[in-house]
């Protein structure tokens, strides 16, 4: 890893990402060729061979550096997140890889395999944990300090001792990684169905619940989900503060009770309530959770206005209140920067994979309340100036 000042790096990044750049465009101009264009009748390979040793060293600088470039700019969180998909991290979240790494210092592979032996029961041969950790190193999880020595740097770290971080790692490649396997295969088993049951995860584990069912039969896996939806809501752009808290005009709602529908474990509540005092919350979920831990989980100061209760949205709704809160529940792609839109094409076919349903257009959302019952009167939607998540209000008018 560069000993490099970040600020400094990132300077030199750039520099070198120009200089390199020059080259290689100098050279094609030269030769009177063009790069290419991403669009469908351009060049399929980028025309430099390593015969043209100068350029395509260029182009090996300029591919490094700015893939350098980008994971410094984005960071080891997110970094973490957008590589959660992947069979080395499946790997380092099974046996529990973090965690048995020292975290100062460094540690052997034949020592990190017997203590991870010791620590988890589960046993991994020295050279097979070598190519599984030399893989993440490339994404830069973990570092090799010396031949044969593997040490912890930031993104790594995060697995050990970040219980959100470490969860949305193991909800994705333990949990959903089978069902994800198997999404193609849901679609051509039911190639016309919109039913929640019928999905790679009714596929993958062999079962007919649908997934928020399902999820709650393991005491594990629905923490591992809550705290994944609670890490998700902390990323860039869907922070609480930006996304919920200062994006509705909650002040306007008096003395007003909420209900959270689907609100997990009450994290999204409690910081409303917290910002506007005269609101209650009644933040509903199923059994799976209101474990004693999520219980505990509101602050004794807030528990007179943030009550957990368990309720299924998917059945009558027992509460009267003055507004309900979806969160998390209905989805809306729109327009945005290549990195939001690309968490939103995920996102997109995640809720594929697992509930069947999709990401709905605003013009969507309009038919959807009209065509649920005239009596919905569709009020407005807009998007925080911070937030990559929109609100839609719609008005309940008997």
């Amino acid at each position: 890893m560069s000993s490099v000042a970040p600020i400094e790096r990132m300077a030199r990044l750039s520099a070198l990402i120009t200089d390199t750049t020059k080259i290689l465009t100098d050279f094609l101009a030269a030769k009177g060729i063009d790069a290419h264009s991403l669009s469908v009748d351009d060049l399929a390979d980028f025309p430099v061979s390593p015969v043209d040793s100068k350029p395509f060293k260029a182009r090996t600088e300029i591919i490094e550096a700015t893939r350098e470039l980008h994971d410094i700019a984005l960071g080891p969180r997110e970094s973490l997140r957008a590589l959660a998909w992947g069979l080395s991290l499946q790997a380092i979240w099974e046996f529990k890889i973090a965690e048995a790494v020292p975290t100062s210092g460094s540690i052997t592979f034949d020592e990190l395999a017997a203590k991870i032996r010791e620590r988890t029961g589960k046993g991994i041969l020295p050279f097979k944990l070598r190519i599984l950790l030399r893989h993440a190193m490339t994404s830069r999880v973990f570092c090799e300090p010396q031949k044969g020595q593997v040490a912890h740097i930031q993104m790594s770290r995060l697995l050990a001792t970040n219980p959100k971080s470490k969860a949305r790692v193991g909800f994705l490649t333990g949990d959903l990684f089978p069902a994800f396997a198997n999404a193609v295969n849901a679609v051509k088993r039911w190639p016309g169905s919109q039913e929640s049951n019928e999905t790679g995860v009714n596929i993958a584990y062999d079962q007919s619940l649908p997934f928020y069912n399902f999820i709650q039969l393991d005491e594990g896996r629905a923490m591992r989900y809550s705290r994944a939806i609670e890490s998700h809501g902390s990323s860039e752009g869907t922070e609480i503060s930006h996304g919920v808290v200062d994006g509705y005009p909650w002040g306007e709602l008096v003395d007003a009770t909420v209900v959270d529908m689907g609100g997990n474990m009450g994290y999204v509540s409690v910081a409303i309530v917290q910002a506007f005092p005269k609101l209650k919350f009644v933040v509903q979920d199923t059994e799976g959770m209101r474990s004693a831990d999520a219980l505990a989980s509101v602050p004794q100061s807030l528990q007179n206005r943030v009550e957990l209760t368990i309720h299924d949205f998917f059945d009558a709704q027992p509460v009267v209140a003055e507004a309900y809160l979806f969160r998390h529940v209905f989805h809306k792609p729109g327009k945005s920067s290549y990195l939001s839109e690309r968490t939103i094409r995920m996102l997109d076919v995640v809720m594929l994979t697992v509930t069947n349903s999709r990401e709905r257009e605003l013009d969507d959302w309009r038919d959807l309340f009209r065509i649920a019952d005239p009596r919905y009167k569709f009020m407005r939607a807009w998007k925080p100036t911070k937030s990559q998540l929109w609100f839609i209000e719609a008005e309940w008018d008997p």
